[in-house]
């Protein structure tokens, strides 16, 4: 079953549900239907139909009107796409965007990122970092 989260393709869309339930059940040990809602600012239907679409997927449980729970499988896929996440704003805020457009490109672009060239990205990062550029923001002409 290892690796089985990575042959998983989800929509952007379901992405966000589910980093947005990872990051709650970090928090709180569970999320539920409503606050999903609230912080993705989309309807309660919405959330459900996305919920019972990842719950297809075996990357959470949910019973109905309780908690969301992921799966082992789905908190390593959510971990991976929160640490994406979080490397393409700090490698934007090192390039000196502010974090509201930080934010804004890294969500849009950790979506379309392949696998593959994550490991190109950090190693620019730190090549950034190695040579003091990551401490002070590009300027751009």
């Amino acid at each position: 079953m290892k690796g089985y989260e990575n042959k998983i393709k989800l929509t952007g869309s379901l992405e966000d549900y589910l980093e947005a339930a990872y990051m709650f059940e970090k928090k709180n040990g569970f999320s539920r239907i409503k606050e999903l809602s609230d912080f993705l600012n989309v309807k309660l239907p919405s959330v459900n139909k996305a919920i019972k679409q990842l719950e297809r997927r075996k990357l959470l449980t949910h019973k109905r009107y309780g908690y969301i729970k992921l799966t082992k499988g789905g908190k390593r896929l959510a971990d991976n796409l929160l640490s994406t996440h979080d490397m393409l704003f700090n490698f934007f805020i090192s390039l000196g965007f502010d974090k509201k457009k930080s934010l804004k490109y890294g969500c849009y672009l950790e979506h379309i990122i392949d696998e593959n060239d994550k490991p190109k990205i950090k190693a620019l990062i730190k090549f950034l970092k190695e040579k003091n550029y990551g401490d002070k923001p590009f300027k751009s002409d």
